[in-house]
């Protein structure tokens, strides 16, 4: 190696990396804020305003677009004109780069826009871009966490294969820097329905141990996870589950507590604390709670830990835990704590459709719920929070998706059914299984009944209102059914699939 460029924003290691360079007889040259960075160590490089003919123009927007420079980075070693052409330029050919753009990613959402636009980088983009593109002859550093090995290879120099992953490397850093600025530009344009692009650029987090089943390979991407205490690392199964439980318990504004299994709930409680809101949860469904994740809104203490300490659970989540909550839980060899925040819901959601992706708004997107009352009897007071509150937690679970509940927890779930008749039996099931009194309990199923046959089975079980969105063709029969049975039956117009 003889020359090297460096443009750095994020100058972490740069001069360990310059340092090196200059040891092996490498010639540093240097835009102007990383040349003054290297001086301040002690550290001599050459400016590039030599070979560009001047220093930084246009408020700082033009420092390294220039042929001079550029031609220095693309020109093809084998190629005899391109070194021709360099020669005639007086302009040095650079054997390594090193450029980390601007924080584009790092903006807070409410910065003026004129400081989005300026801090969008285009000349640490074209390097990126330049270098990656003449891989054969130049290594590409695009990410301090690249300085090691690089530093470690330059007695002989960066091999074929090092240079070809580094320039994947920078292709993958300006795809991401790119997707970041477009979804930054769709959000200022504030267009109405889904964009134009689906827009992915998602960093490995970490590799997993494996994915739903032990011969797939998993690993995860675009976030980090918190994790408190991890006594076995978190598996792909535990991830999903955890995103269905947090984004459940936070729908919820006093403390409350669900539990997950196989992306479904099987038991949500409310209370005053975290162990009584736990200790309904669990009740609800300890047969299906066993294994499963738990996930609370509110900070876990240690009456809630000695709680959790004592059934087989996989995960715990939730905002906070007390020091005396963690020594608890300590104990149990396998169990991962994860801290966990209300999720921020994007207005858009993806899901892979084979080379392809469905693209559907979120649910606060749509309009406002209506409760219509549709039965001659209406629900006490009492009845309508029990009924809005199983109308929560049936909008988390699979359809056909039936809930059953009090106020403060859920006494039978049935989720993941073919038949909405099979859903209600299912609850009615498992709350029998539970030894759970369902008399004077709420059902809410998250579509319309096709028929009126499932207000027989309600009534004998006792349960009193029941809500679901309408727009049957036969809701009338489903409403005659409830007045007969003497049920209360409320209306959403809001259908809550979820497949």
């Amino acid at each position: 190696m003889k020359h090297a460029l460096l443009s750095l924003s994020d100058r972490t290691g740069a001069e360990a990396l310059a340092r090196a360079l200059a040891a092996h007889g490498v010639t540093l040259w240097a835009t102007e804020g990383t040349r003054v960075a290297l001086a301040t160590a002690g550290i001599e490089s050459r400016a590039v305003s030599e070979l560009v003919g001047q220093g930084a123009w246009l408020g700082g927007r033009v420092k390294t677009l220039h042929p001079s420079l550029l031609g220095g980075v693309l020109a093809r070693r084998f190629e005899v004109q391109d070194m021709n052409d360099l020669q005639e330029r007086g302009a040095p050919a650079f054997d390594l780069v090193a450029c980390t753009l601007y924080p584009f990613e790092s903006l807070a959402e409410d910065v003026p826009w004129e400081q989005v636009i300026e801090t969008i980088d285009v000349g640490g983009v074209t390097l990126l871009r330049a270098a990656a593109k003449n891989c054969r002859d130049v290594a590409i550093l695009s990410d301090p966490a690249q300085y090691e090995a690089v530093i470690a290879a330059l007695p002989e120099g960066p091999t074929a294969e090092q240079r070809v992953k580094l320039a994947r490397a920078a292709f993958e850093r300006t795809a991401l820097y790119d997707a970041a600025i477009a979804r930054r530009f769709q959000r200022h344009a504030g267009d109405d329905g889904p964009p134009a692009t689906w827009l992915t650029g998602l960093r490995k987090a970490r590799t997993l141990r494996y994915g739903e089943n032990p011969h797939q390979e998993a690993a995860l991407y675009g976030l980090e996870v918190e994790a408190v205490l991890e006594g076995r690392e978190l598996s792909y199964n535990n991830l999903v589950d955890l995103d269905a439980a947090a984004a459940l318990v936070h729908e919820f504004a006093g403390p409350a507590c669900v539990i997950v299994k196989h992306n479904e709930p099987s038991g949500v409680g409310r209370g005053e604390r975290a162990f009584d809101a736990f200790t309904r949860a669990f009740e609800a469904d300890a047969l299906s709670a066993f294994g499963g994740v738990v996930a609370f809104n509110v900070e876990v203490d240690a009456a809630a830990a000695e709680a959790l300490a004592k059934p087989f659970l996989e995960c715990v989540a939730a905002p906070s835990f007390q020091p005396k909550a963690i020594e608890l839980l300590a104990a149990k060899k396998n169990l991962r704590l994860v801290r966990a925040h209300a999720p921020a819901e994007p207005r858009w959601q993806a899901r892979p459709l084979g080379e392809g992706a469905l693209v559907q708004g979120m649910r606060p997107d749509a309009p406002g719920m209506k409760l219509e009352v549709a039965s001659r009897r209406a629900p006490t007071p009492e009845e309508m929070e029990a009924l809005l509150f199983a109308w929560t937690v049936v909008g988390r679970a699979r359809s056909n998706a039936i809930v059953l509940a009090r106020a403060d927890r859920t006494i039978g779930i049935g989720s993941g059914q073919t038949s909405r008749i099979d859903a209600v039996e299912v609850a009615l099931m498992k709350a029998r299984r539970s030894d759970h009194d369902t008399r004077g309990a709420v059902l809410a199923s998250d579509r319309f009944f096709p028929f009126g046959d499932w207000v027989a089975p309600a009534r004998a079980a006792g349960i009193t209102c029941a809500i679901q969105p309408g727009g049957s063709l036969r809701d009338a029969e489903s409403i005659a059914a409830c007045d007969e049975a003497g049920l209360g039956l409320v209306l959403t117009g809001r259908r809550l699939f979820r497949h």
